[in-house]
């Protein structure tokens, strides 16, 4: 799995250009009532990039939500706000620019300003890349906008692309990798991944007793040894694995708002 890692600030790109005319809507079914005051939302923005369809392109968000919707602690969240970025071709040409260094896309700036002022408040910026060979995720938080592209000609069927898709929004929420086999360095953080044993003890040493499943287990990237908390997980490979594991989705939980489970 070709996969990236992005990290610090957006990739933008700022041209001095005519106003736009592109348009922003709910995507069909979803909610995009006011949220209530002091209530986390998450606003995820989707974007087409080379599809020829409208219809494909929804397809594969229906598919994308679906598998959402479906895994802990998402399906307990209430408070997910989509949208669709509509721009001609021409608008796209200007708003989306190739680039020539990783991830090989860039954002024109303002439309990361309007977008916020449009629906009233930060989000994630997904760009689905009928044609794009590279996935990717800005290493971030639910407070503050940042980019997810996903690359679809590299994973195939809809539901390899959604399960990728789980991943790097981990990312944008602050997971770190855990997959010894990126293709970028592993930069160790919480709350996923430890430089040593000792740092691992204290970020989920207390989920550990009466939980076979958690641990302390052992992977090494660019000869360097980490700790990371489960064998298997969407933070470790997403092709293999049907949830974040119990340390992921306890962040997940305090960072989205989410009632801890007993």
């Amino acid at each position: 799995m070709r996969k990236k890692f992005l990290f610090c600030t957006l990739i933008l790109l700022f041209f001095v250009f005519p106003a736009f005319s592109w348009q922003i809507s709910s995507f069909q079914g979803e909610d995009s009532s006011v949220a209530e005051k002091n209530q986390i939302i998450l606003n995820l923005v989707f974007v087409s990039l080379s599809y020829q369809r409208e219809d494909n392109f929804k397809k594969d968000i229906s598919s994308i939500l679906a598998r959402l919707k479906k895994t802990s602690p998402f399906r307990e969240f209430k408070s997910l706000k989509v949208y669709l970025l509509d721009a001609s071709p021409e608008e796209r040409t200007v708003l989306f620019k190739k680039s020539e260094s990783f991830p090989f896309l860039k954002v024109k700036n303002s439309l990361i300003q309007d977008i916020k002022s449009r629906i009233g408040g930060v989000y994630k910026l997904v760009l689905l890349n009928k044609q794009g060979d590279t996935s990717a995720a800005e290493l971030s938080n639910i407070r503050n906008i940042s980019l997810i592209i996903l690359g679809k000609s590299s994973y195939g069927g809809k539901n390899r692309l959604s399960k990728v898709f789980l991943h790097e929004l981990g990312h944008s929420l602050g997971l770190r990798e855990e997959n010894p086999g990126s293709s970028q360095p592993i930069i160790p953080g919480e709350p996923n991944c430890a430089s040593d044993k000792e740092t691992a003890k204290k970020w989920w040493g207390d989920m550990v007793k009466g939980n076979s499943a958690i641990g302390y287990f052992e992977i090494y990237s660019a000869g360097r040894k980490f700790i990371k908390p489960t064998r298997r997980s969407i933070m470790n490979n997403p092709l293999k694995s049907s949830g974040y594991g119990p340390v992921n989705e306890r962040y997940l939980r305090r960072e989205l708002g989410i009632k801890e489970t007993d």
